[in-house]
């Protein structure tokens, strides 16, 4: 199974270039990829998602759960070659906040409600897709004192528990927690993580104060007997691109895609 994740930044007050216009970017690539599936995060409008698809023939099938507004729930879609036998929604708005001020704690809250783990399975395959998004630390802080850390650690527990009886899993997504951090270790229990060696930042340089450096906040984690440790990984969109109607190349989204060859025992 050749699995992809990426965090297409939908980009309502960010600095890159119009997502239609990187959708197209990153979608015509991704398709030259030879993927199997494709896991993308912050598809946050039923429009974006079609200009994603219409950019991915290869991946003729697609798995999502409608919002409360008519976007993908949790901003999540997973588009696959092989049809899709069953698709289930899990959203983080039972994670309790548990510090912070009261502002806080709602604007958390809030976040909650549009952030969760999509769940797919492939006809003909024995493994469980997962597609994840976590709220986001914009405190640039991940110590256990944090006013996030708990918040975070409640949303890997439902994330746990939703995915907690499959035999085989592989789970992907934008977890907002780097790699150096103390959840780190509940992230990574009992899973696999292929890109762990050589630890590359998935969060773009450019996009973040001087002072902070990047991090490793994406994942591609395997579990199972089913699955073997993944043969072959890479790293997707580190480095701007042209775009038509952009006089200088761009990044395509804030954040850098994953790639991994998993080989899955039938």
């Amino acid at each position: 199974m050749r699995i992809a994740t990426l965090n297409v930044c939908f980009g309502v007050r960010s600095r890159l270039a119009p997502s239609a216009l990187r959708a197209a970017g990153y979608s015509r690539r991704l398709d030259e990829l030879d993927l199997d599936v494709l896991n993308v995060q912050e598809v946050w409008s039923p429009r974006l998602l079609t200009r994603i698809r219409a950019g991915l023939p290869s991946l003729p099938h697609v798995a999502w759960r409608r919002g409360i507004a008519g976007q993908p729930a949790g901003g999540l879609a997973t588009l696959t070659r092989l049809p899709i036998a069953d698709v289930r929604y899990h959203g983080f708005h039972r994670a309790r906040v548990g510090a912070g001020d009261a502002r806080f704690r709602v604007r958390q809250r809030i976040e909650a409600a549009f952030h969760g783990v999509l769940l797919v399975t492939l006809t003909g395959s024995p493994v469980l897709v997962g597609n994840v998004h976590l709220t986001a630390n914009r405190d640039g802080d991940w110590s256990s004192s944090n006013r996030h850390h708990r918040f975070q650690r409640a949303q890997l527990d439902l994330l746990r528990a939703a995915t907690r009886g499959a035999d085989t899993v592989v789970l992907t997504g934008d977890f907002n927690v780097t790699s150096g951090s103390p959840p780190y270790p509940s992230i990574v229990e009992g899973w696999r993580d292929p890109f762990a060696a050589g630890n590359p930042p998935t969060y773009q340089q450019a996009m973040l104060p001087p002072d902070r450096p990047a991090s490793r906040i994406d994942y591609i984690l395997v579990r199972g007997v089913g699955v073997a440790e993944p043969v072959a990984t890479e790293v997707l969109f580190t480095d701007p691109v042209p775009l038509p109607g952009i006089d200088t190349p761009a990044l395509l989204s804030d954040h850098v895609g994953l790639l991994a060859d998993v080989a899955v025992r039938a």
